[in-house]
């Protein structure tokens, strides 16, 4: 996740789920990164899902394939407990495969970003064929 204040960048790795077009993370609920977001919510993204090493004989004949994916949009915090509940099920249902319930304690302790992407590009290596 990319966030600026006054002009300088601040990147930091989070959890992430996609679903319908949003982009999903959650977070404690204080924090540099909630500051920063609350005081400009506009934000970029990259996630890369898929890598693998390839080794050559060389070592300029190593690579990576990859999948990836970047982005960018709005971002909101999920205040409806509804809501927030449903957002929080999108990353069990992504992380497991398993039905857990989310109690009332678990809720208050996060805050669930919600992400309105609205660019998107991705790239792979190798190329599809």
């Amino acid at each position: 996740m990319s966030l600026c204040r006054n002009n300088e960048p601040y990147v930091v790795p989070m959890h992430y789920a996609w679903k319908d077009g949003f982009l999903y993370l959650h977070s404690a609920l204080e924090g540099k990164k909630v500051d920063i977001a609350r005081e400009n919510p506009r934000v970029s993204f990259c996630v890369v899902p898929e890598w693998k090493i390839i080794e050559g004989s060389r070592p300029c004949d190593w690579t990576t394939h990859y999948r990836s994916v970047i982005g960018s949009g709005i971002v909101s915090f999920v205040e409806d407990e509804t809501e927030k509940r449903k957002a929080l099920t999108i990353f069990v249902e992504h992380f497991t495969h398993g039905a857990f319930e989310l109690p009332r304690p678990m809720l208050d302790r996060v805050v669930v970003w919600k992400i309105k992407v609205d660019n998107i590009t991705g790239k792979q290596n190798p190329s599809p064929r």
